[in-house]
């Protein structure tokens, strides 16, 4: 498996993977109407933009198995700056079948050594609060920092913010 940064050209891929992700993370989690309504090519066109005109401090990495893109994972600057936490992780996604073989684990670390990199000592992200995978914020040593109530269509659901120290993500 290889971890580079996203190039122009990966927004499909990225976008295939942020809505398949959603579907089967979050089945049963979030309204179905909700997750069927997403749409690849909205995906494609934000990620696109993302890709082709990046902020200095945000940071797209993607997973690659036989040069398919399987995840990815964003971040940059904290952007609530609600807790006093640097940097923050936007969004991490794996396809299903990847899942639960520490790839997830792989794209924090690469995301939080870029963070270092930039200055950073500590990172959060925020995580539905019913989401099966966020056993590996656990695993790296996140902890929570509080939560809040988002909407998602038309549902409430609960959001958690797990913080991290840097030097502990990458054993340093």
């Amino acid at each position: 498996m290889e971890i580079r940064k996203a190039l122009p050209g990966d927004e499909e891929a990225i976008a295939f993977v942020h809505v398949d992700s959603w579907r089967t993370t979050y089945k049963g989690v979030v309204d179905e109407e909700y997750l069927q309504k997403m749409s690849v090519e909205d995906r494609k066109a934000m990620w696109k933009g993302i890709i082709e005109k990046p902020l200095p401090e945000n940071q797209l990495y993607v997973a690659c198995i036989n040069q398919e893109i399987i995840g990815f994972c964003s971040g940059g600057a904290n952007r609530t700056g609600r807790f006093l936490y640097d940097g923050e992780i936007y969004a991490i996604y794996i396809l299903q079948e990847y899942q639960r073989r520490s790839i997830g684990s792989r794209l924090i670390r690469k995301l939080a050594q870029g963070f270092l990199d930039s200055g950073y000592h500590t990172m959060l992200v925020w995580v539905l609060q019913d989401n099966p995978c966020k056993v590996a914020c656990e695993r790296l040593g996140g902890i929570l920092l509080g939560e809040e109530k988002i909407q998602i269509g038309d549902q409430e659901l609960v959001e958690e913010a797990i913080g991290f120290d840097l030097a502990r993500v990458l054993n340093l």
